[in-house]
Formats: structure tokens, C-alpha cells, sequence
């Protein structure tokens, strides 16, 4: 065939087909291809992202963008899959390239990027950053067409400045937090560091101290936690797997990984820069830096675990700072946690530069018990509680072989007094549940009998009373037995016996005060108090008022100050818990 006639077949498939037409009967250019190509890899990696499949959307994806590098879409897509796994850097990487890809002119893509990036840099705890992006991006969208989207991120710029507040001054709406009213994308608050820092004691360990006066109540610190996880069999195991993908996708996890103590030697070690904890400053300085490559580097992090995890009732997990702060039985700080957030209080005034202590585990029991719990856990506590409870007492090793005889002798007066109560006490708590559920079987018609409960006190108080002991040291002694006052109380309530009940509540929250200050403990029986002198005394009565002011502070005490309709709703889920016998409403 000649040109000529080549050249009149194309005319005549042009005129058949229209121009555009020619295009489809001619061969697609490879530039073409690898574009359509590109698309159905995207579509493929939306399927995936659908199902729930970030791995492997982002495969997808990434086989998208070697066909074709300047796919926005994919990049933008790609950031999202990030976001979801809380890989925070690699979203913000991908939502700058999504950004880079739009057309000068395409204002859709360009937001689309930009709302990423925010909750990207949101993620990392760069919320100054992310103010400025939304910033960005609420000034691009002003066409009406945007006012979805301006919408959106003048939500996302509340959040922002919300999120700041918080991480720089502290300034969270607790009573949203502990309420779940916060509404925030992947934060429900930031995390913050107050007036404490890591220090070295005078006895050469590290632990936790004030960096100025705070009052009892004062917010100290809110931590999220490196890795949490659910118990069961596999929970130190999963804890590892969790801090190690912390590692590997957060530079400033990793920096602070490093930081934690692995046994007790590292007590030894000079106290980590507080920079090291403050994500919100030094996490942008962070972003490039280096992340462990290999499995030995990361291979400590068992040793984080054994070491730093701290138990609540549901969940275990690695909190950053928390991790240096030092068990005491008689803390002068306590913690909440509200889903996996933990929060903490100081519990007491305390000068500056006082040791900040929390309790790793229940203290309202025998110091046998609480040992038992410490030695779980690898270490002895010898706080001042422990200490006073030992007076007297001989060795460990003697202790061991007296106790399996079954004698007291070479165990100090407190040990013996407690030790005592511990073994009568076990058959009038058998006695009394049943017929607890005898009461309840006949709605109220037959009552236990209260008697050996008071009997018992009678004994255990003559017991201390021997020892000349002081308030403080009777708080002590009580406190750790704080299961038979506790079972006690609910007898009288049984009784009827309101009057006596109201007394005996009353030095149960003296003492409490003493040992554990802030803790759940002291909301209940204040609320059990203020309840309980209605029934005794008349709404109107002095007793009342007493109750009720007992039972704010020690609310407010624990809960940060909250007031109001806060305030209210808290105490009635304090009510809640102690009518169903259940937890404390936000503990994990």
C-alpha cells in the first residue's frame, strides 16, 4: 500500500470514527498504558481498603505509584491507610507528596492533602504545625462549593487549639474526658507534663519528683501509653509486639523506648532529659531521625515490659513517664485512667521537690498480701507504711518457717494484731455471705447477724490500743485490713443499725485519708456516708451537710476539681458502682 493510499484508510477511519475515535483505534502510547494500568491498581487497593485491609491497600497502592509516581489520589490514599494504623509520620510523608501531585488549579485535591496532613501532624503531637496547615487550607477554601470542607477543618482547627491548650497548660475539660463528650479525630487529649521531672533520690534510685509547691488535687501529668493490651495469656507478648511497632513507625516513641528503665541497674544511670517525654516541642526535631533497623536493637523492649507495665483491672500497659515514678503503700499521688489515658493527681500538698508515689496495685490489705504482690513484680517496697507494719518483726526466713507452724512468735505486734484478724476474719466473712443470701432469698425477712463482725473490731482495736499507737499509725494498721471495717459497714446497713454505721464510715475515710488519699476507695464511703445520714438524721440535719462536703471533696480531690453538672453525674456513677459492687466507671 502506498502513502497515499495509508493516508486516505486513516481519513476514512477518522470521518467513520470522529477525531476521538481515532484514538481508540490506534495503539494506546506505554505512557497511556501505565496510567490505566495505575488507576485499576488503585482500584484494586480501594477494595482492600474497604475490607479493612490497610497492608494491603497500601501494596496496592504503592504498585500504583511505580506505574504512575504523580497519582495523587494514590498518595492521599496511601495517607489515609497510614492514619488508620496510626503511623503518623508516614501518613504526613504521603499526605505532602497527595499535595505535591495537585494541579495548580485542582483546590479539591489540595484540601483533601492538607486535612490530612493536619491529622497527621495532630498524631505526632505537633498540634502548633497542624493549627498552621488547617490555617492553609481553611484560606483555600473559599469557594462555596468548599463549605463542606471549611466546615470540616474549622472542626479540625478547634481540635487543634484544644489539643495545644492542653499539652502546653494543662487546660483539659475533665468532666468531658471522664464523660466521653470529647470528640477529637485520633486524641481525646493530649498528652502533658506539669510541675515534676525525673530525678535521682538521695537513696541513688530514679523516681518522679515536683519541680514546685502543687496542692492536693493538682493535675501532674497525662500519659498515653506506648502499648496496651488486654490480659490473658499472651499479654507480655503483645505488649512487646506493640511496643516494638511503636518503635518502628515513631521516632519520638523510640527516643523515649531508649530512655525507660530495663532492671535495676539502670537505676544507676543520670535521669533522662524531660524533653525526651514533651512530644509537643520536640517531636518535629524528631521526625527525621533515626528508627532501629535490626531485631537486636530492639531487643530490650521484653526487658521495658517486665519492668515498666503497669496493671489495671482490664488492661496492661507501657506508659512513658509513669514508668519512673516509684510504689508506695501510703501514696501521696494517684492515678485514673480513663480508657487507656492515664491521668495523675497529686493526692496530698506536697512541697517541691517531694518524691511523687503512686500504688502499683491494691493497698488496702495485709502487708503479707502487699508483698506478695511486690515480689510478683521483683522488687520489696519499704515505704514508710511498710516499715511501721514491721516493727519487730525477724527475718524474712524465720518469718517463713514460724508461719508454716502456724506461729506468730518473732512476728512484731502489728504483724501478729493483723495476722490474727486475717485468720478469724476468714470464717465470719463465710458466716456472714450466707447469711447475706439467706436475706436476700427472703426479700428481708431474716438479717444477719451482725454481732461477730463487732466482736471482731472489738478485738482488733483492743489489739492496737495495746500498742500505744499514734492516728496515723492506727490508720495504717486499720487500712490493711480495710475488708472486715468494709464488710462490717454493709452488716450494719443490714441492721438497720444507721447511727453506728455513720460512726464507724466516718473513721473508715480518716484513715483512708491517711493511706490512700484520692483514692476510689474514699469517694465510695464518703458517698456511702452522706447516703447513709439521710436514712440516720433527716435531709436537714448538720450530719448531712457534714456528709455531702466529705463526699465533694473527695470526689474533687480525686477527679481534678470538677464542679457542677460534672460533679453530679460523677457522684451518681459513684452510686451506681457501689449499688452493683462494680469498679470505678472509666478504670480500665
Amino acid at each position: 500500500m502506498t502513502d497515499d493510499d495509508q493516508g486516505a484508510v486513516v481519513r476514512r477511519r477518522g470521518t467513520m470514527f470522529g477525531m476521538k475515535g481515532l484514538g481508540a483505534v490506534l495503539p494506546q502510547s506505554r505512557k497511556a498504558q501505565k496510567v490505566e494500568e495505575a488507576e485499576g491498581r488503585r482500584v484494586e487497593g480501594n477494595a482492600k481498603f474497604a475490607e479493612g485491609d490497610h497492608a494491603g491497600a497500601i501494596a496496592a497502592y504503592d504498585e500504583t505509584l511505580k506505574l504512575n509516581p504523580k497519582d495523587g489520589s494514590a498518595y492521599a490514599n496511601k495517607a489515609e491507610c497510614y492514619l488508620r494504623a496510626r503511623v503518623f509520620e508516614m501518613a504526613l510523608e504521603n499526605a505532602s507528596k497527595a499535595y505535591e501531585c495537585a494541579e495548580r488549579d485542582d483546590a479539591s485535591s489540595k484540601l483533601k492533602a492538607l486535612y490530612k496532613k493536619a491529622m497527621a501532624l495532630n498524631g505526632m503531637a505537633r498540634y502548633t504545625d497542624a493549627e498552621k496547615v488547617v490555617d492553609e487550607g481553611i484560606a483555600l477554601a473559599c469557594e462555596e462549593t468548599d463549605a463542606p470542607t471549611r466546615k470540616t477543618l474549622e472542626k479540625v482547627k478547634l481540635e487543634c487549639v484544644m489539643l495545644k491548650e492542653q499539652a502546653f497548660t494543662g487546660a483539659y475539660d475533665l468532666g468531658a474526658l471522664y464523660l466521653n463528650r470529647m470528640s477529637a479525630s485520633f486524641r481525646r487529649c493530649a498528652d502533658y507534663i506539669g510541675p515534676v521531672k525525673v530525678s535521682k533520690l538521695t537513696n541513688g534510685r530514679r523516681g518522679v519528683v515536683t519541680t514546685s509547691a502543687v496542692s492536693a488535687g493538682e493535675l501532674l501529668m497525662v500519659q498515653s501509653p506506648l502499648s496496651v493490651a488486654s490480659f490473658g495469656k499472651t499479654v507480655e507478648q503483645n505488649l512487646v509486639r506493640g511496643l516494638y511497632e511503636a518503635a518502628r513507625a515513631h521516632a519520638a516513641d523510640w527516643a523515649i523506648l531508649q530512655a525507660l528503665p530495663t532492671s535495676s541497674e539502670d537505676e544507676e544511670k543520670d535521669a533522662p532529659s524531660m524533653n525526651v517525654f514533651r512530644k509537643h516541642i520536640s517531636a518535629a526535631n524528631k521526625e527525621n531521625a533515626p528508627v532501629p533497623q535490626t531485631p537486636q536493637e530492639l531487643a530490650f523492649l521484653p526487658k521495658v515490659v517486665a519492668n515498666c507495665a503497669i496493671s489495671g483491672r482490664k488492661l496492661c500497659g507501657v506508659w512513658a513517664l509513669p514508668s519512673f515514678m516509684n510504689h508506695s503503700c501510703a501514696p501521696n499521688a494517684h492515678r485514673i485512667n480513663v480508657g487507656s489515658i492515664m491521668l495523675v493527681f497529686a493526692s496530698k500538698d506536697l512541697p517541691a521537690g517531694s518524691e511523687v508515689t503512686i500504688k502499683y496495685y491494691d493497698t488496702l490489705i495485709p502487708k503479707a498480701d502487699r508483698d506478695a504482690f511486690a515480689k510478683r513484680r521483683g522488687y520489696s517496697c519499704n515505704c514508710v507504711r511498710c516499715a511501721f507494719e514491721s516493727t519487730g518483726d525477724v527475718s524474712e526466713d524465720e518469718k517463713k518457717k514460724l508461719e508454716a507452724e502456724g506461729k506468730d512468735e518473732g512476728a512484731g505486734g502489728i504483724t501478729r494484731a493483723v495476722n490474727g484478724l486475717k485468720r478469724k476474719f476468714k470464717s465470719v466473712l463465710k458466716q456472714f455471705k450466707v447469711e447475706l443470701a439467706e436475706m436476700k432469698k427472703t426479700k428481708g425477712q431474716t438479717l444477719p447477724n451482725v454481732q461477730p463482725l463487732l466482736e471482731l473490731r472489738e478485738w482488733f482495736e483492743a489489739r492496737l490500743a495495746a500498742l500505744d499507737l499514734d492516728q496515723s499509725q492506727l490508720a495504717m494498721a486499720r487500712m490493711s485490713c480495710y475488708s472486715m471495717y468494709d464488710t462490717l459497714s454493709l452488716a450494719l446497713s443490714c441492721t438497720g443499725a444507721t447511727e453506728v454505721k455513720h460512726a464507724l464510715i466516718k473513721t473508715i475515710i480518716g484513715d483512708l485519708n491517711v493511706v490512700d488519699p484520692g483514692g476510689f476507695a474514699a469517694c465510695k464511703q464518703s458517698t456511702m456516708l452522706a447516703n447513709n445520714a439521710r436514712r440516720a438524721f433527716g435531709k436537714d440535719s448538720n450530719e448531712v451537710v457534714e456528709a455531702t462536703t466529705a463526699m465533694i471533696e473527695a470526689h474533687q480531690l480525686r477527679y481534678g476539681g470538677i464542679d457542677g453538672d460534672d460533679l453530679v453525674e460523677i457522684v451518681r456513677r459513684t452510686e451506681q458502682s457501689i449499688a452493683e459492687e462494680g469498679a470505678e466507671f472509666c478504670e480500665i
